[in-house]
């Protein structure tokens, strides 16, 4: 069967976002998509008009991606559920997540931080049931929880990736989790409290 001469946009982006499942971004060329395609360059060219376009489409995918490991239903608890599912991205779509934050992180505002909290209702909705979970807290408490949580979850999820914790079991990163987030709840709590 002869292949055909002419890709649209969205099978472009399937191929180097497939491309970047596997081999990572470095492994992301317009030869590579072109061979993945089965077709010269120059459809890519065509379609594509920089690589800085090509990183902000797949960045999309991957964030959303990401975002459905997230919102699965591991466990009863809904914001377990989130960290759960950032680490399991990280452990189960090991290139992707070292595309987004080794080989093509944003950058990180430290003054902005604490608003981590709008973030947080931007993507997941303040009506999401992980969204009414935070909303139980007090409004310091809930920045507070937010920041330092997901600093611990993305720590323990680039540890994951790197196989640097030997057992990546789901046991034991829920173990981890769990125990974090006790803490950290605990302390988000108790943080509103004193101020």
């Amino acid at each position: 069967m002869k292949q055909p001469s002419v890709y649209s946009y969205e099978q472009i982006i399937s191929a180097a976002f497939e491309l970047t499942r596997e081999l990572g971004w470095q492994g992301v060329t317009t030869r590579a998509i072109a061979k993945r395609l089965g077709s010269s360059t120059m459809p890519i060219y065509s379609h594509v008009k920089s690589v800085e376009d090509l990183e902000k489409e797949l960045q999309v995918k991957a964030r959303s991606m990401l975002r459905e490991f997230q919102q699965r239903p591991y466990t009863e608890h809904t914001l377990l559920n989130l960290a759960f599912g950032y680490v399991v991205f990280a452990r189960d779509e090991k290139q992707l997540f070292r595309f987004l934050y080794l080989d093509r992180p944003r950058r990180l505002n430290l003054e902005t931080m604490p608003d981590m909290r709008d973030t947080f209702f931007s993507e997941f909705g303040s009506d999401s049931a992980a969204g009414q979970e935070l909303l139980k807290l007090k409004e310091s408490g809930q920045g507070a929880l937010i920041q330092y949580t997901w600093i611990f979850t993305h720590g323990l999820a680039m540890l994951v990736n790197s196989g640097a914790l030997g057992s990546n079991s789901d046991q034991v990163i829920l173990e981890y989790l769990k125990n974090a987030g006790e803490a950290f709840y605990l302390w988000g709590t108790g943080h509103e409290e004193q101020e």
